[in-house]
């Protein structure tokens, strides 16, 4: 088994959390407007352009805005302070998480067997036969993929009927859609998606600005659409919408399924359906209570997902896991990191 490059990740992050959790206790995809071309107007009359690869994409201004928790939202970790002006030029992010049919076109054009849109450890990784499962506390789990026998050349789980756990509820069986999220991804295939689809991962202070700044009042709201919980804004566990299944049924939903949780630039799902991979190290923010820096061991991730409760889906909320990790402590477990473009 090819594994020399998990031993260097896993000394690199030592006793560090596989994932920073702040949760409660416990695309030929998507519409059909999104492959056409042209242009339509966001929430804000915010330009979208659309691209044959690269999909909708939201035009973000440049300028500052405050980055972290203020210590505001009733609830918080160190990793999230402090609160900061974070100055960014104009840059452009998807409107929609990447979906499973956006996603098909990359494995459909060869993205699985072109080294040119992979790094070298993203590639080295997808000719390994490792699967690493990185959970609560810094637990790791590495085991050897049951069709090791094939290469690589799809995601983890990648079949359309799915079953996804988490919180001990009633899980049944979905079926996925194109117009669903991609999620089971490692960073390194999102990152190779990405540049198939002359595009890149957004880091993290663009996904936090892009999901709560509010320029007309000049404020970061705590979720995207403001800072009073609404459950029926995003997919949680807390959710009716029968798009996620109904209540507590742990599921992702088509994207764009909450219009009324867009951010205040029309960003789509930024919070809730599936964890998203940023281009960041984990490294704690300048000044923070609680210093630490993981970088060459583990990623960020943003936005929470199908299973969490408020305090997880909020935007300031930072998580961590390797970079070959799709989530989740083990097989069988919850999978549910996916990603958007960025340019």
């Amino acid at each position: 088994m090819r594994v020399a490059l998990w031993a260097l990740l896993l000394s690199a992050a030592g006793g560090g959390g596989g994932r920073f959790v702040v949760a409660d206790a416990g695309p030929q995809g998507a519409s059909a407007d999104r492959a056409t071309g042209g242009r339509e107007q966001g929430s804000e009359g915010t330009p979208v352009e659309t691209h044959e690869r690269i999909g909708e994409l939201i035009t973000i201004p440049a300028g500052s805005f405050l980055m972290g928790n203020g210590g505001e939202e009733d609830y918080g970790e160190p990793a999230e302070m402090p609160q900061r002006s974070v100055y960014l030029p104009t840059y452009q992010i998807g409107k929609y998480q990447v979906t499973r049919g956006e996603y098909r076109r990359f494995i459909d054009d060869g993205g699985y067997h072109d080294p040119a849109y992979w790094s070298a450890e993203g590639w080295e990784w997808k000719q390994s036969d490792a699967v690493v499962h990185s959970g609560m506390y810094g637990a790791v789990e590495q085991v050897e993929r049951p069709d090791s026998h094939t290469p690589r050349n799809a995601p983890e789980r990648w079949e359309a009927e799915q079953e996804w756990t988490g919180h001990g509820y009633a899980h049944p069986r979905f079926l996925q859609t194109d117009r669903h999220p991609v999620i089971c991804v490692t960073y390194y295939e999102a990152e190779a998606y990405c540049r198939w689809a002359g595009g890149r991962l957004p880091n993290e202070a663009e996904w936090e600005k892009a999901a709560r700044w509010d320029e007309a009042r000049q404020h970061a709201r705590i979720w995207p659409w403001g800072d009073a919980w609404d459950p029926e804004r995003c997919n949680n566990a807390h959710d009716h919408s029968p798009a996620a299944g109904g209540y507590a049924t742990n599921q992702s939903a088509p994207v764009g399924s909450y219009p009324d949780g867009a951010s205040p630039y029309g960003c789509m799902d930024m919070v809730g359906n599936g964890y998203e991979w940023v281009a960041d190290w984990a490294v704690s923010y300048p000044g923070s209570p609680e210093p630490f820096d993981h970088t060459g061991a583990y990623r960020f991730v943003r936005g929470g997902c199908w299973d969490d409760g408020p305090t997880a889906v909020r935007c300031s909320a930072r998580v961590w896991y390797l970079p070959p990790n799709s989530g989740g402590t083990g097989p069988g477990d919850s999978d549910y990191i996916g990603f958007r473009v960025a340019r």
